[in-house]
């Protein structure tokens, strides 16, 4: 029988899609594989599906930030190595001298707009360089990114440091777990946090296995990030949010808070810290919330505004000292050390620009006060390497 060109073509196209439906319930009972992470649900150029958030391996930036914030002037530049974290080259294995240490945190501890000689990982690394005997070389890596909380450590500090033989790791949380709870997030659930939406045609196409390989094998096929160095000039909008703030009226309303979970989150980082040997430090959140010494600080807050309201800084102040003292709690429960910079640092622009950033002053002052409460703990190791005559390089 002699068939038309029309109908092969159907034959044809029948053929494939029962050989396409044959592979996809061989694979789907086989060897299912998950739906890939959209890249937009984490931080800038992110590609690792166990974390929310990271920068990207060779990231640069050059920052500046708007005329009038206190203490930061000028363009500085923002630069990850070949790890994505804020700092020297970091090698793999560990050289023998160095004393590895990780400072995990949110936009606080991240410094953005400070240019990276001024980051507080830099400052704590230089002055743990003069306070170590020479059996040890220091090296403070900054791994701190704008919105992230205790949760993300968690998934940071398991799934990207202990690997990397750290030494100590530094933790300066508080201010996004609170920001998160005013917002109503859940830790069990994610509520605020749910998956990107997708068209119906999307959704059904990530249904497929064939097509969930397809995404992995583009994935595979996209340039290292390790040989791309992006470079952005970003200007900060901090007055267009301060006039926001203004604009909008204050309520005596309470904040939520959900101490029970941050406490969970901090226990849990103590825990994988303790279970690989690594000396852990909580370092508190500091503010100019309610500031005594320099009531002008309010004129540059923005981050009291939610849901078209703005708590007054004695409610958010008290909502940060709770979360605070979870931390100071946990720390003594399981004999931590305890940088207390929401104690230490004056609510004052000498140190901050901002509700709780700090500029190059703050920066500075974090930096000698995490180096000061690490110091004895470095000295100890120095002095158990030159007892071992461990002096390689």
């Amino acid at each position: 029988m002699i068939r038309s060109p029309r109908s092969r073509i159907v034959l044809a196209l029948a053929a494939l899609a029962f050989a396409a439906f044959a592979w996809e319930i061989v694979l789907r009972v086989l060897a299912p594989v998950a739906e890939p992470t959209p890249g937009g649900a984490r931080h800038v150029g992110a590609s690792n599906p166990y974390l929310r958030f990271e920068y990207p391996r060779g990231y640069a930036a050059e920052t500046e930030a708007e005329p009038g914030l206190a203490g930061i002037e000028g363009r500085n530049s923002f630069t990850t190595n070949s790890y994505g974290f804020r700092g020297d080259s970091l090698l793999v294995p560990k050289p023998l001298r160095e004393y590895r240490v990780f400072v995990v945190g949110g936009s606080t501890a991240e410094c953005f707009y400070l240019d990276d000689a001024d980051d507080l990982a830099r400052v704590m690394q230089n002055e743990l360089a003069t306070r170590s005997g020479p059996a040890l070389a220091p090296k403070v890596y900054n791994v701190g990114i704008s919105g992230t909380a205790s949760d993300d450590h968690v998934a940071m500090i398991a799934q990207r440091l202990v690997h990397l033989e750290p030494d100590a790791i530094v933790v300066l949380a508080g201010a996004n777990d609170m920001r998160r709870a005013i917002q109503g997030f859940d830790y069990l659930h994610y509520e605020t946090y749910p998956p990107p939406r997708r068209s119906w045609y999307k959704r059904l196409l990530l249904s497929s296995q064939i097509v969930r390989r397809l995404a992995y094998a583009r994935r595979h096929a996209a340039p290292d990030p390790a040989s791309v160095l992006e470079t952005r000039t970003l200007k900060s909008d901090y007055a267009r949010k301060i006039a926001l703030q203004k604009a909008t009226p204050e309520t005596d309303a309470d904040v939520r808070v959900d101490p029970a979970g941050y406490r969970a989150n901090l226990r849990s980082i103590a825990g994988i810290a303790r279970a690989h040997g690594v000396d852990l430090v909580f370092a508190t959140h500091p503010s100019t919330w309610n500031s005594t010494v320099d009531p002008g600080a309010r004129e540059f807050h923005w981050m009291r505004m939610y849901d078209d309201v703005t708590y007054r800084e004695n409610t958010m102040e008290g909502a940060l000292a709770r979360l605070n003292d979870v931390m100071r709690a946990v720390a003594k429960e399981d004999s931590l050390l305890l940088c207390d910079l929401a104690r230490a640092i004056p609510k004052s622009r000498d140190y901050f620009y901002d509700d709780f950033h700090f500029n190059r002053a703050g920066a500075s002052a974090a930096g000698h006060e995490l180096a000061r409460v690490l110091a004895p703990r470095v000295l100890a190791a120095s002095a158990a390497r030159t007892a071992k005559g461990e002096w390689g390089e």
